[in-house]
């Protein structure tokens, strides 16, 4: 048998086509970790997938996989999380929407669990904004590779009606559309430490006891922006953090 020695950089780009995503783990990254870097890769022994069973999971991340970064896991929790939000009241927000892959997901799920408030779903479509110094990766205008049209068309296949898209920043610009709703899950993926606060400081009074606001970039390595903001809630006694080791922190608000 002859084994054929890849490039790293081709090998890499190989296994994203198939879903998986290489880090080279070296023993110089465990040196600085130990000298203190907070990231590591992160590869839990548990099993159970329930996603491998769940039929109408499955046919919606296929139908919106192209149009999302987030990975099969996050998807599922989010998946999971609105079903759990239909036992509350109010509307559902998603805030960094980017080509509508998991605004399709959550409208789609509300449909499904009989949740008849509506789904906004707010974005720039010009890429990231306020990024800042405690963001390492983000310099402003990333991820503007998207469009309204493109995420409508993608809303539509699915037949929703239940969605409102709100074009401009958020809530400088759009917040003032929305003032007077309440909402119940909130899906938080703008990537930036100034952008996360602005939408958390004017979601969190709107939140119904029980509410959820799930953070996107939480547990990974260039949005340490977005870590820090989150962590500097675990403080506050009205809320629960979560940091679940798919990357997800979510926050459940309890009182």
């Amino acid at each position: 048998m002859i084994l054929f020695r890849l490039p790293y950089k081709v090998f890499k780009k190989i296994a994203a086509l198939a879903g998986f995503e290489v880090t080279v783990v070296s023993k110089a990254k465990k040196e600085r970790a130990v000298a203190g870097d907070d990231y590591e890769v992160i590869l839990p022994r548990a099993t159970y997938a329930p996603w491998l069973q769940d039929a109408e999971f499955d046919k919606a991340y296929n139908a919106i996989e192209g149009y999302t970064l987030v990975d099969k896991y996050r998807c599922y929790e989010l998946w999971q999380l609105v079903k759990e939000s239909a036992k509350l009241e109010g509307a559902l927000i998603e805030v960094g929407v980017w080509r509508g892959g998991t605004a399709a997901l959550i409208a789609e799920r509300a449909k499904e669990s009989g949740i008849s408030d509506t789904v906004y779903l707010c974005d720039t479509f010009a890429g990231v904004v306020k990024a800042g110094e405690e963001d390492s990766r983000y310099k402003g205008g990333e991820h503007s590779d998207t469009s309204k049209e493109m995420v409508e068309e993608l809303l539509g296949g699915f037949g929703l009606d239940n969605t409102k898209i709100l074009v401009g920043i958020f809530p400088d610009e759009t917040g003032s559309m929305v003032r007077d709703e309440t909402f119940r899950f909130c899906h938080i993926d703008v990537d930036v430490y100034q952008s996360a606060k602005d939408v958390m400081e004017w979601l969190w009074p709107k939140l119904v006891i029980g509410g959820m606001v799930v953070f996107d970039d939480y547990g990974f390595r260039g949005c340490d922006g977005v870590t820090q903001f989150v962590n500097e809630e675990r403080g506050k006694k009205d809320r629960i953090v979560i940091h679940n080791l798919n990357g997800h922190a979510v926050l459940v608000k309890v009182s």
